[in-house]
């Protein structure tokens, strides 16, 4: 996009990440934020945790294990990424359903490719995500693929709420109402 997704301004004028942050503060006790949040002030709540990457710059599976490791929930965590700001507690809450400590994960029909966010993963995860970044790789979908995990299927009528807006082009089209 040029610039940090979860700055980039919504139709709305709110910043994309806002959108993403609001489901959380209703289903979740806690917000953490993994890596820069470039764009955002992150509120000085004691609601919301920012933690550097660690790495940074190896995508999604390492800021995972980074929110494993921290130790602020014991079980495990609703994740999201930064650019998906049609989530809906509700939609989120399905992820919540089931065994504390299996991946649980999207799928939009059967025999579709799983969508890996928003997920949600425990923390008995770690040492899987741990092994997978040691040995060079950085494919969350990979490791989700190598593990138990289970899916829920996604609801026909939400669909369109886990996508995610990637490029300028993503924002203007939904900014001009032509995906919503």
């Amino acid at each position: 996009m040029g610039k940090p997704k979860e700055g980039a301004l919504m139709p709305d004028g709110r910043k994309m990440i806002e959108h993403v942050i609001k489901p959380l503060v209703e289903l979740c006790q806690k917000i953490v934020i993994v890596g820069n949040c470039r764009g955002f002030f992150i509120p000085p709540q004691q609601k919301f945790i920012a933690l550097p990457d660690d790495p940074p710059g190896r995508g999604p599976l390492s800021a995972i294990a980074t929110l494993l490791k921290s130790g602020i929930d014991k079980d495990g965590y609703v994740v999201t990424a930064c650019d998906q700001p049609f989530l809906t507690p509700d939609l989120l809450l399905l992820l919540l359903e089931g065994k504390p400590s299996v991946p649980r994960i999207f799928k939009q029909d059967m025999d579709e490719m799983m969508t890996p966010l928003p997920g949600y993963y425990p923390v008995c995860w770690l040492s899987k995500i741990k092994g997978e970044l040691e040995s060079g790789e950085y494919s969350l979908c990979n490791a989700i693929l190598k593990s138990a995990f289970e899916t829920v299927l996604l609801p026909r009528e939400s669909r369109g709420l886990i996508r995610n807006i990637n490029t300028l082009t993503d924002l203007e089209t939904f900014a001009s109402g032509q995906n919503r």
